[in-house]
């Protein structure tokens, strides 16, 4: 015998709306006052894992199957509890969101299996009279909020305010920070936001909300570590379920290769795609305490767009509103995924993708936004397929990122790899530059004033290479080796270099100092190099070599550097001439067009 709940709740917002709050399981069902639980990855040994969880509710130390959830975004979803204990067997519930009157139509549904039928009327007053009257009461906290009748959409959170004393040591520590006008919304945000937004602090999104610098809060953010307000921490991203399953406190516990649990697959700890530099404050400035109501909700995984299971030897067919983007369709439990590009200019809508583990076919869909796709699983067993947006990380401070920053270096000196551990960190510009005729700059003034002139000059590219968002990543003779996450800033570093260098000259006098510069944007690796985080690869060697292709007072770059479109603008702005050279760069085979070009 199976209980069932039926309940229809307008909500005077629109779906498109309504769904980021609804979908919002863990915070939904906090609200509605269920107890919070914990849970455990069980591998599978064909892919995925399976979720068991654990909770103490209505007197019972529960224990459960957890399946997969199944939803549309925007429309509903839906999930399966099989317990292994407790007065219920199985529970099913789901969320469907309908237009109505300009507002929405909540549709929830419940229906569970009493494992014994004397539990019957207990289950009737928990679900049918308590947990209808907690939910309809987060329904109507979330329209308030919409209608804009409430400051939060969920439980308020109550101000916990900063130690008086140690805030004002902080403010003292961040008076000259870069980006320090933004310090009280930080504060703000410390004291006020609940805390499973402050566990996972990510500082361009801070930005963006405060209508501020994306690079200046970073920088911010990246003091108030330093100081004491925040904590720094390296989050391992899975790239299937976007997730941080592991957080490291240091670079030297990073490894090569990460785990994760939940999507049972290891990955590459890339620097400039899965590891994000991520904050959360101090303890000695706010506790976090995370816990977790629900796991396997929409809003766990917002870039998946549709997640369905597939019976063994049926078809499902989804209706899906896409924008024009690109997609992909995939499953834990195959090796292969088919990508599908939306565009106006697609001749069709509808596609078959048929299943035979571990592959699927077809490979590549072009379709119009307005899918009809069916997924056909011709195994024998089921599978849980999802479709989900190919998003890049634009909200993310990547390793990558802000290694590449001055402020880092600066701060967290002390930050290296572990000594056995190169990790790729993706494309990087890499700077090198050289004091031309230096030789006979020794023999004329000797080596104790020709030295002090070299540290002059390095203190001027430092400094000049720090203001463009580079930093420098060691000095080798009286060379720079420098990197920029961004090309046009390595641009812009060069030529200013020139300038300032010829400032200097006219302020000092002779001897004239001349510099090269050898510009080269590639994939390269982070090693740890006598307690130096460096930089290794091809690139770096050809960004060495393109250097000796500067004449003194140009820039020398590579194709890759040339056909930037941020470094072209560069140059139209700062109105330079160039010419274009073909060369034979020592170490690598063939000729390499290299592009010369200086201030006019």
């Amino acid at each position: 015998m199976n209980l069932r709940f039926d309940w229809k709740i307008p909500v005077d917002v629109p779906p498109d709306q309504l769904w980021q709050y609804v979908a919002d399981t863990n915070r939904i069902n906090q609200y509605a006052g269920l107890p919070e639980f914990a849970f455990q990855y069980i591998p599978e040994p064909d892919g995925g894992s399976r979720m068991v969880g654990e909770t103490k509710y209505m007197g019972w130390r529960l224990h459960w199957d957890e399946h997969p959830f199944e939803w549309i975004e925007g429309r509903y979803y839906a999930v399966i509890r099989t317990y292994h204990n407790g007065p219920i067997r199985t529970f099913h519930t789901s969320v469907t969101l309908s237009p109505n009157n300009g507002g929405s139509l909540v549709h929830q549904k419940i229906t569970c299996e009493p494992r014994w039928s004397f539990a019957i009327p207990a289950i009737y007053w928990e679900i049918g009279f308590s947990s209808r009257r907690r939910f309809l009461a987060a329904y109507r906290k979330v329209e308030n909020y919409l209608r804009g009748n409430s400051d939060t959409p969920f439980v308020p959170v109550p101000r916990t305010a900063v130690p008086p004393g140690r805030l004002e040591v902080i403010r003292q520590r961040l008076a000259n920070a870069p980006g320090r006008e933004w310090l009280p919304r930080l504060i703000d945000a410390i004291e006020t936001m609940p805390d499973e937004e402050l566990d996972v602090m990510r500082p361009f999104v801070f930005a963006d909300s405060w209508k501020a610098d994306r690079r200046q809060v970073l920088k911010l953010f990246l003091h108030a570590a330093q100081a004491g307000l925040l904590d720094l921490s390296w989050d391992v991203i899975c790239p299937s379920c976007r997730g941080a399953q592991e957080r490291h406190s240091s670079l030297r516990k990073l490894h090569a290769e990460a785990h994760c649990p939940a999507c049972n697959i290891r990955y590459d700890a890339n620097f400039a795609d899965s590891v994000e530099v991520r904050f959360r404050p101090n303890p000695s400035i706010r506790r976090i305490e995370i816990v977790r109501y629900c796991s396997g909700g929409p809003m766990n995984a917002p870039h998946i767009v549709a997640q369905q299971q597939i019976p063994a030897g049926e078809s499902t067919t989804l209706d899906l509103r896409l924008k024009p983007w690109k997609y992909q369709v995939r499953s834990l439990k195959l090796a292969t995924r088919c990508f599908v590009r939306t565009s106006s200019e697609a001749k069709t809508s509808t596609a078959t993708i048929t299943i035979h583990r571990p592959e699927l076919e077809p490979e590549a869909l072009e379709l119009s936004p307005e899918v009809s796709l069916t997924l056909k699983n011709a195994g024998d067993e089921p599978i849980t397929m999802m479709v989900e947006r190919m998003a890049g990380n634009e909200k993310a401070a990547t390793a990558a990122m802000v290694i590449a920053m001055n402020e880092f270096r600066a701060l967290f000196s002390e930050e290296v790899l572990s000594p056995d551990t190169p990790i790729s960190v993706g494309a990087v510009a890499l700077m090198f530059t050289d004091l031309k005729s230096s030789t006979s700059m020794y023999e004329e003034l000797g080596e104790v004033p020709a030295y002090a002139l070299v540290r002059r000059h390095f203190d001027l590219l430092r400094e000049t290479i720090a203001a463009c968002d580079g930093t420098v990543v060691k000095t080798i003779g009286d060379a720079v080796m420098a990197a920029f996450f961004d090309p046009a800033r390595a641009v812009e570093a060069g030529l200013e270099m020139h300038r300032v260098i010829e400032q200097d000259n006219a302020a000092r006098g002779r001897p004239a100092l001349g510099l090269k510069i050898g510009i080269h944007h590639g994939p390269c690796i982070a090693v740890n190099t006598d307690d130096l985080l460096d930089y290794f690869g091809t690139a770096v060697n050809l960004a060495a070599r393109i250097q000796k292709e500067s004449r003194g007072g140009d820039v020398a770059v590579t194709e890759e550097i040339w056909n930037d479109p941020h470094v072209q603008d560069v140059l139209a702005m700062r109105k330079c001439g160039h010419e274009r050279i073909e060369c034979v760069v020592r170490g690598l085979s063939g000729t390499r067009v290299v592009y010369r070009f200086w201030s006019l």
